[in-house]
């Protein structure tokens, strides 16, 4: 049984002629008629009867026709969703996103894809650098937005850059450096550091450059710490040390606290954000997502 002998099918009961069922297939009559046969025969069931010219649903055609009209409806339905997904319609993205992007245009790039695709899922993941990477080489995410450009080491592994942030030096306010209007990574040498651990693990990043450099002269100054942002402002308005931080670090909204943020003079030095695929992905919203982002 196939869904075209359904369509014949249902087009023979209302019209009650298989010539016009013929005419509108564009098919002989003939045609027409073996398929009905083979229905019936399949089915075990008389569904015309025949006089002649003449044709007329037998009680048990009569019964078929509703569920012959269901299981096309229900088959089209199938077709359509399945053509929505392999265009792009339907399905679902796994997208991991780093700590912090939450102020960059990570957030609008997601509600607007939403809103030209609300048939598509988006679940989104937040977490450090480094977990972002380990997870998108096991194939956890379809898509990560991320600083880690070792990602790029993965084979099949592509890039969309979306934006850079300068770098700014965290003190408190009687700190010398309050009053500066720019720092130089000298200027650090002799400074309590405050490292982002979760950089510091990472192998290509401008961050982890500034921060490479400023570590291997600068060792016995170095405190640790969580991966958290918010942990290491806490620890600048607390006296710890000061801090080097990506612009997108310092929009964070969530904590209010009395510090300064000043420019540091990183040599041409700035952090991308970028989006990281799989080129040969198969899932077919990758380059779907990816294109809308270059439009925006």
């Amino acid at each position: 049984m196939t869904i075209r002998q359904l369509e014949y099918f249902l087009s023979a009961a209302r019209t009650l002629s298989f010539t016009k069922t013929a005419q509108a297939f564009y098919i002989s009559q003939s045609a027409i008629t073996q398929q009905i046969k083979s229905l019936e025969e399949e089915l075990d069931v008389k569904l015309f009867w025949r006089n002649n010219n003449q044709i007329r649903l037998t009680s048990v055609g009569e019964l078929f026709v509703p569920e012959a009209d269901a299981i096309v409806s229900r088959l089209k339905e199938a077709q359509e969703k399945l053509h929505a997904a392999r265009d792009g319609m339907t399905g679902s993205l796994s997208i991991g996103y780093l700590q912090s992007v939450e102020m960059t245009q990570f957030p609008g790039s997601i509600q607007e894809f939403s809103e030209d695709y609300p048939g598509i899922q988006m679940n989104l993941h937040r977490d450090n650098a480094m977990a972002l990477h380990d997870d998108f080489m096991d194939g956890r995410y379809d898509l990560i937005f991320s600083i880690d450009n070792e990602v790029l080491q993965y084979p099949g592994a592509g890039r969309v850059e979306l934006e850079q942030f300068p770098f700014y030096v965290v003190v408190r306010p009687n700190h010398p450096f309050a009053r500066r209007r720019q720092v130089s990574q000298e200027d650090l040498l002799y400074e309590k550091l405050i490292v982002h651990e979760s950089f510091r693990s990472l192998a290509d990043s401008p961050h982890v450059r500034v921060e490479k450099y400023l570590t291997e002269e600068n060792m016995k100054n170095i405190t640790k710490t969580e991966n958290e942002v918010e942990t290491i402002l806490i620890m600048v308005a607390s006296g710890l040390g000061i801090a080097v931080l990506p612009e997108f670090d310092i929009r964070t909204p969530q904590i209010s606290l009395n510090l300064r943020y000043i420019p540091l003079d990183t040599n041409g030095y700035q952090e991308t954000l970028s989006i990281f695929y799989k080129k040969e992905s198969d899932n077919p919203l990758v380059p779907l997502f990816l294109e809308r982002i270059r439009i925006i």
